[in-house]
């Protein structure tokens, strides 16, 4: 019964990512700032869940957590190969990043984001070490797939009704044409000279926070449809087809450049492996089904870009003109000359505290703008300093050596695999909900974790 339990609160999480549902409680000041506040999501719940299944897992078969960070242990590791491993520096990050704490303004919001990032870390070492072996892998995809196609239907009425659809109790956020600070782009007049009047258009939320981390989880998911797709067998190709389609779709009203445009090259350089790698090249050839499935995708995919571009062709034109005069596009900049503005600190402004910083650093901006830099990098940087910077860099450039070293990117899926992550760590240097908000802490250490499947091979069919 608690296996089953289990089981099925496992797979639910990555079902309810998207969702914002919370309890709000504590923020700093008169007004609620995102960034100066404290909640606490029904994942959270889920997740502690999840833990303590995973340390009585532990108790009982006397493997004890500690095992889990067997890289610290000398008595079994020389020190040469402790520093070899990724994971080492991700716990030393973590020193760090409690230490910028101090330094932090707000002291609670401070040890709470330091908690969040314990909470994740957690998560990452969770997924590799126990989730992983125990759970069907596959399942895990279905799980992501099925999530999105709900995030789409979401995500399809809101940007018909121009609004949102009243989900409350799965934390939508309120849309309206004429509310400040919603993800919206304008579709410019015909008229020459007014480039800035036109239709306000809404972007497509679903149930999370912004339009950008929504396109980031069905960036997810439809990685997940291409992995199932592909290398498993099935017998419901028709519904999986629709539901890719529909995958487009719901990414295409996200109107998220950066991520489209990730999608489309991720895309793109498959085909091109497929043609240039004469080991996939000869898969292509002599595995019929495999080519179908290719086929299949590719008809669906030029389809649905064709039809879609053409219903909503003054929209696209309007996303595809990028222009330094963008408000999107001069806040980043903003935001990135004032993380800088910091100088060099060994352990940063503080865990949290650049929103605070910024607004003591310009009194007199718009509430709206005081967010965190939109660079994840730039963000550490400046909250956690030189030090933890440079670690959490030696984490990710480890991540990435094993997993080439071990895989070799022998096959098809192991470049795949590679796309998705460099893919997610792209997306850090244009936003920063990677490290800031729930459901994009969920999408970036998801994303760190398929990186280490390769370690467990021998016990998980990827």
């Amino acid at each position: 019964m608690l296996n089953k339990l289990e089981q099925f609160l496992f797979y639910f999480l990555f079902f309810a990512i998207p969702f914002q549902t919370r309890e709000i409680l504590y923020y700093s000041g008169w007004y609620f700032n995102e960034w100066q506040s404290i909640s606490v999501y029904a994942t959270d719940v889920l997740l502690i869940i999840l833990f303590l299944f995973w340390g009585f897992s532990s108790i009982r078969g006397s493997k004890f957590l500690i095992s889990n960070f067997k890289f610290l242990i000398k008595s079994r590791f020389s020190i040469s190969k402790t520093f070899l491993e990724p994971d080492f520096y991700l716990v030393l990050f973590l020193v760090v990043a409690a230490i910028s704490v101090k330094n932090s303004s707000d002291f609670f919001v401070g040890a709470f984001l330091w908690l969040k990032l314990v909470e994740f870390s957690l998560f990452y070492f969770y997924l590799k070490n126990y989730a992983i072996k125990k759970f069907d892998f596959i399942k895990i995809l279905y799980a992501l797939i099925i999530g999105g196609v709900f995030q789409v239907v979401i995500a399809i009425g809101q940007f018909l009704k121009q609004g949102d659809l009243g989900l409350r109790w799965l934390g939508e956020s309120v849309l309206g044409p004429h509310m400040t600070g919603v993800a919206s782009f304008l579709v410019p007049s015909n008229v020459e000279g007014f480039v800035d009047s036109g239709e306000k258009i809404i972007r497509a939320y679903g149930t999370t926070p912004h339009s950008n981390i929504l396109a980031a989880y069905l960036f997810l998911g439809i990685f997940a449809f291409y992995f199932v797709f592909l290398y498993k067998r099935h017998f419901h190709t028709y519904i999986l087809m629709c539901g890719y389609a529909l995958f487009l779709v719901g990414l295409f009203f996200t109107f998220s450049r950066t991520i489209i445009f990730l999608w489309a090259a991720g895309f793109l350089i498959r085909g091109l492996l497929i043609v240039a790698k004469s080991r996939f090249k000869r898969q292509f050839w002599r595995d019929t089904v495999f080519k179908t499935k290719l086929t299949q995708i590719l008809v669906v995919t030029f389809l649905t870009v064709v039809v879609f571009s053409l219903v909503y062709w003054p929209e696209v034109q309007s996303r595809m003109t990028l222009s330094s005069e963008e408000e999107a596009v001069q806040l980043r900049v903003f935001y990135n000359e004032e993380s800088l503005k910091g100088g060099i600190n060994l352990f940063g402004i503080g865990l949290g505290d650049f929103t605070g910083w910024l607004m003591e650093q310009n009194p007199n901006l718009p509430r709206h703008i005081y967010q965190p830099v939109h660079n994840v990098y730039l963000l550490i940087y400046s909250e956690v300093g030189v030090i933890g910077f440079i670690l959490f860099l030696l984490f990710l450039a480890g991540l990435l050596y094993e997993f080439i070293k071990k895989t070799r990117l022998r096959e098809l899926k192991h470049y795949s695999f590679l796309l998705v992550v460099i893919s997610v760590l792209f997306i850090g240097l244009f936003d920063h909900f990677l490290l800031t908000i729930q459901q994009g802490r969920f999408v970036f250490w998801l994303g760190l974790a398929l990186l280490t499947i390769i370690n467990n091979r021998d016990k998980v069919e990827v």
